[in-house]
């Protein structure tokens, strides 16, 4: 519930805070064996948390769509393996992802205040990543640790950021 929750404010308040984005690459090579493109985008949304991410990762021709939260307190829940993310993008199309694996809480101690982090990679297509790329996200339902689904509309600043995210993916 708490991931719903928090989700849901992470979106709102980067609406209100995002500019224009240039690529900016956590990872930028190319695979010197293959040619293949290797590369990853992370944006840093702002919200009530000591963070949360979402990035955008290519290895030649597979996708991936990586989300990481941290919030206040020790948390206990796990979220499972292919509990779904679905999204629709500004085109219509409907993308659905599976979690390739659970994610277990981490407790990090941050100065004396702990805090729980969740990783959770999902698989994409890259259909599905021109698709962001070329109309952005427009509505994300994402499965939390309870299966229960957690609905959020998608503000048209957030919308821009995705497809810049995934425009900078084939650049």
């Amino acid at each position: 519930m708490r991931l719903k929750v928090l989700f849901s404010f992470v979106l709102l308040n980067l609406a209100f805070t995002s500019t224009s984005q240039i690529c900016k690459y956590v990872v930028n090579d190319k695979d010197p064996l293959t040619d293949d493109i290797i590369r990853t985008v992370k944006t840093r949304l702002t919200g009530p948390t000591p963070f949360y991410y979402f990035s955008y990762i290519r290895n030649g021709a597979d996708y991936k769509f990586e989300v990481e939260v941290g919030d206040y307190g020790e948390l206990d829940t796990i979220i499972p393996e292919n509990s779904e993310l679905i999204m629709r993008a500004g085109n219509g199309d409907i993308i659905k992802m599976k979690a390739l694996s659970k994610a277990e809480p981490e407790i990090i101690d941050d100065y004396g205040t702990k805090i729980t982090r969740y990783l959770i990679m999902y698989q994409m297509t890259e259909q599905d990543m021109r698709a962001i790329a070329e109309s952005g996200i427009v509505f994300i339902r994402i499965q939390d640790m309870k299966n229960t689904f957690s609905d959020q509309e998608i503000p048209e600043a957030v919308t821009k950021i995705s497809m810049e995210n995934g425009a900078c993916i084939f650049k």
